[in-house]
Formats: C-alpha cells, sequence, structure tokens
C-alpha cells in the first residue's frame, strides 16, 4: 500500500484519470440533459407535423376582415369542436372529410404511438408497455400574427413550439396569418421513449468509458515518459553517492527533464575532475613532502651512525631540506585556506584588508629580493609611481610580489632582467612582471597556475621550487577580487600580470 501512496506514476496516473473522470462526467450531464430537451422539442415538431388538416382548415376559415377568426373566439366550444373535427388519429386518414365522424377519439386527447390505452371496458390494452394519450386540449394554443393569444390553452411551458398558418404554400413573414403552438406534455414518456433515451444514455455511458480507457492508456504513456529520465537520474545520483562519478546518462530530450540530464552529466564530470585532481593533489603533495623529508632522515641518520659529522656543510644541507619543507608546508596551509573559502577571513589583525600602498609594498620586496637577484648576476628594474592606494591584505600582497619575484629569478638565464611596473588602469591596478629567456611554451601558458606543474624545459625541481608558488599567488589574488594571467613577454620571457580592484574614497 505504501508503494502506491509513494509512487509517482500512480499518482500521475490518479490524477490524470480524476480528471478524465470529472470531464467525462460534466460532459454526460450536459449532454444528458441537452439530449432530454432536444428529444422532447423533436416530439412537438413531430406532432405539430400532424396539423396539417387543421392549418388548412384554419387558412379557409380565415377571415381577411375582421383579421382572424372570430367566430372560433366566441366561445370555447367553438374552438373545441373545430379542433375535434380536423385533428385524426393515427390510424385514420389525416385529411379526413369534414362530415366524417372521428371514432374512439375524445376531446382533448391525441391518440399516438397506438390505439388508446383504454379498451371498451376501461382496461389496458396489451402491448409492450401499453400506450398513451396526450392530452391536446391542455396543449393547444391559436395564436395571431403578432405571437398574440387567440383561443385554446393559456398555459405555457418552458418547452414550447408553434407552427405559422400561411396563407400560401411559401411561407413568409408576410403571409402568416397566425400561429399553433403547443406545449410539451407533463404525462410520463411513452416505452418507446423511454426506450430511445435509454439507448442514448447507453450510448453516453460507452463513450465515456471509452474515454476513461483512453485516459488511462495516456496517463500510463506520460507516467513512463516522465519517470524513465527520472529513474535513470535516481541511479545515478546512488551511483555518485558511492564515489563512482564515471556514470552518465546518454537519453537525448530537449525539454526540463532534458536540461536537468545535462546539469547532472556536467555535474559527474566535474566532480570526477575534482576527484582526480584531489588524487593527485594527494599525491603530488605526498611526493614533494618526502624530498626533503628524505634528505633530512639520511643526515640525520648519518650523524648517528658517525659517517658525518655535524660540520658547517652539513648543517647548512638539512636546514635547506627544513627550509624547503617549510615552504611546502605554508603553500599547502594557503592552498587548503583558499579552497575552504577562507583564506581572506582568518581570525588575526594582520589578514585584515585595510587601505594600503601598494608601491611601499613593492619597494619593500624589491629591496629584499634584489641583492639575491644580484647575486645571481640579473638585474632587476622598476617602474611604478610615488603611491598607488589599494584595499587589501598587506602582507599577502607583499607575498604575492616576493613570490613573483623569486620565480622570475629562479627561471631566468643569466646573464638576463627582471622588470616590475606599476600603473593605473582605469578602476584598476596592473602589476606586471616581465623577463627574459626562456619563456615557457604556448601550451604550458594556461597551465603554470595549477598545482605542482612543472615545464619540462624550465621548471624542474633542480631549481628548488616547490610547484605551488604561482598557485598561491593566484589564491590570493582571487580571494581579492583579482586576477592573474601568463603570457609571453615582449623581452622573450615569461610576462605575469596582476590587476587589483584601486581603492575607492
Amino acid at each position: 500500500m505504501s508503494f502506491f501512496r509513494n509512487s509517482l506514476a500512480v499518482r500521475i496516473f490518479l490524477a490524470i484519470a480524476a480528471t478524465s473522470i470529472v470531464i467525462v462526467a460534466i460532459m454526460a450531464v450536459l449532454v444528458a440533459l441537452s439530449m432530454r430537451d432536444g428529444f422532447a422539442r423533436y416530439i412537438l415538431r413531430s406532432e405539430l407535423a400532424r396539423f396539417d388538416a387543421l392549418e388548412q382548415a384554419l387558412v379557409l376559415s380565415h377571415n381577411s376582415n375582421d383579421q382572424g377568426w372570430p367566430e372560433l373566439t366566441a366561445t370555447p366550444k367553438a374552438w373545441n369542436d373545430f379542433v375535434r373535427l380536423y385533428i385524426p388519429p393515427p390510424d385514420l386518414p389525416i385529411d379526413p372529410p369534414p362530415d366524417a365522424p372521428v371514432q374512439g377519439l375524445r376531446f382533448g386527447e391525441l391518440i399516438l404511438g397506438g390505439p388508446p390505452p383504454d379498451g371498451p371496458q376501461g382496461g389496458p390494452r396489451n402491448g409492450p408497455g401499453g400506450n398513451r394519450t396526450f392530452k391536446i386540449g391542455d396543449r393547444l394554443t391559436l395564436l395571431d400574427a403578432n405571437g398574440d393569444w387567440i383561443a385554446g390553452s393559456t398555459n405555457r411551458s418552458s418547452l414550447f413550439e408553434r407552427r405559422a398558418i400561411c396563407s400560401d404554400t411559401a411561407c413568409t413573414d408576410q403571409n402568416v396569418l397566425g400561429y399553433l403552438g403547443l406545449n410539451a406534455p407533463l404525462l410520463a414518456k411513452t416505452a418507446s421513449d423511454t426506450f430511445f433515451l435509454r439507448g442514448q444514455y447507453a450510448s453516453l455511458a460507452l463513450s465515456a468509458l471509452i474515454a476513461l480507457l483512453v485516459s488511462a492508456g495516456a496517463a500510463i504513456i506520460v507516467a513512463r515518459y516522465v519517470l524513465t529520465p527520472i529513474r535513470q537520474l535516481e541511479a545515478g545520483a546512488k551511483t555518485m553517492a558511492l564515489g563512482d562519478y564515471s556514470t552518465r546518462i546518454g537519453l537525448k530530450r530537449t525539454d526540463e527533464l532534458g536540461r536537468l540530464i545535462d546539469h547532472y552529466n556536467v555535474l559527474a564530470a566535474t566532480l570526477e575532475r575534482t576527484d582526480q585532481a584531489e588524487r593527485e593533489w594527494i599525491s603530488n603533495t605526498s611526493h614533494e613532502l618526502q624530498t626533503p623529508l628524505a634528505t633530512l632522515r639520511a643526515q640525520i641518520e648519518a650523524l648517528q651512525d658517525g659517517i658525518r659529522k655535524p660540520d658547517p656543510e652539513t648543517l647548512t644541507q638539512m636546514h635547506a631540506a627544513m627550509m624547503r619543507l617549510s615552504r611546502l608546508v605554508e603553500d599547502v596551509k594557503i592552498l587548503s585556506h583558499s579552497r575552504e573559502k577562507g583564506l581572506a577571513h582568518e581570525k588575526g589583525p594582520a589578514t585584515t584588508f585595510h587601505s594600503e600602498d601598494l608601491c611601499e609594498i613593492a619597494r619593500s620586496c624589491v629591496s629584499v629580493a634584489r641583492p639575491q637577484i644580484n647575486d645571481k648576476g640579473l638585474t632587476l628594474t622598476v617602474d611604478m609611481p610615488d603611491t598607488m592606494p589599494i584595499v587589501c591584505d598587506r602582507l599577502r600582497i607583499g607575498q604575492v610580489i616576493d613570490n613573483l619575484l623569486q620565480n622570475a629569478a629562479r627561471y631566468t638565464n643569466v646573464p638576463g632582467s627582471i622588470h616590475l611596473s606599476i600603473h593605473c588602469d582605469g578602476d584598476a591596478v596592473r602589476i606586471q612582471f616581465e623577463d627574459t629567456p626562456p619563456a615557457p611554451r604556448d601550451e604550458d601558458l594556461p597551465k603554470l597556475f595549477d598545482r605542482f606543474f612543472r615545464g619540462e624545459t624550465s621548471r624542474s625541481r633542480a631549481h628548488g621550487g616547490s610547484g605551488l608558488g604561482l598557485s598561491v599567488c593566484k589564491a590570493i589574488v582571487d580571494s581579492h577580487n583579482g586576477t592573474i594571467t601568463a603570457g609571453l613577454s615582449m623581452r622573450g620571457g615569461l610576462c605575469i600580470t596582476v590587476t587589483l580592484p584601486k581603492a575607492t574614497a
């Protein structure tokens, strides 16, 4: 039972089926009412069609001078006698001679569908369901050309039909003398009437049943059309929940479910790339940590075994390995904070954004890096204004400038030069680092900011880099709502451009 309550297919089926049932029921009721009314009008018109003899007699007896039938309206008996002469029973000729007696017809009654229901003794005649009489005296009315009452019944039911009395065979508005009006009978329907209506109601019921079956089939098709991609999405979500991001849904659709499937496939591909990147991140990090740790371990074990002495050379090598390990740990920490969106929100006053002078920060970094760059045989030139206010974290932006200067010094051939420039570009501040050859390959430029990426020619571990410097710079610049890009320098080497928002008043 819970399956039917929780099944979307069942709910769709019930919704469509219930809607179809209501619509078919309303249509059946309206059609039945309309049919009943139409059938009653059909009976009235059929009765009026039998009044040819009465109409002809009224045309002949019409007095054009008195504008009507004064002899018929003098007394009710005159109208009754006139009608009795010219309305025959069904088993007699329609146009009897005026002097022919009408047998078996009582005044005020028109026999339809057979002889009168009462035999000579007043008992019912044999026949399926019996026959009945319609009382004409309470139903037949004579109207003038304007539709006003002249003689006959004064009653007017909701179903009323009239027949024009015309002076010519071709009936027009100009030759209408009056009208014969007839009300619907108030007695119960005959067996033939009931049989006819019952057959029509049965046809309506059959049509309703067919409509419901068609609706049920449509509901099943719609439910299957909707549920097929939903079930595939459910299966794919379960697979992703287990850690397998390789599943894709190949169903091609152009509706909302098709767009949802496309989003699912994009999500699965993104998660797969992210998972692969995480694996590479862990693998590369562990590999980078192994090198300085192995160096330290070898040095320490050599000292413990007495193979080496704690001389300045050994201590220098151990200190270099430790510093490399420290830089790597610090870079990993920065990148992990950037992935957690916490790089710009760490606790402590040192990481709070303030209005700073970018040129002052750059001059401080240049003064520290210049001796090391000069010792390598490289030349460092600077082009910047006296001041350039920006809102930033002073320590982090200083770390970016320092990393990029060290990166340029590490991968520039001797003799060579490094050029640092700062200038204003609209509402942004642009910092450029350009160096001389070698330059990275064109296909390597988009990958320079990837973690642990190293070009095969110039970016090798022999230069002492951890492979995280540019990734750290990108994380810091992103946290300042800036951009960092890499391209080829006009000087023949690499050009790295950092764009930061300019401080506003």
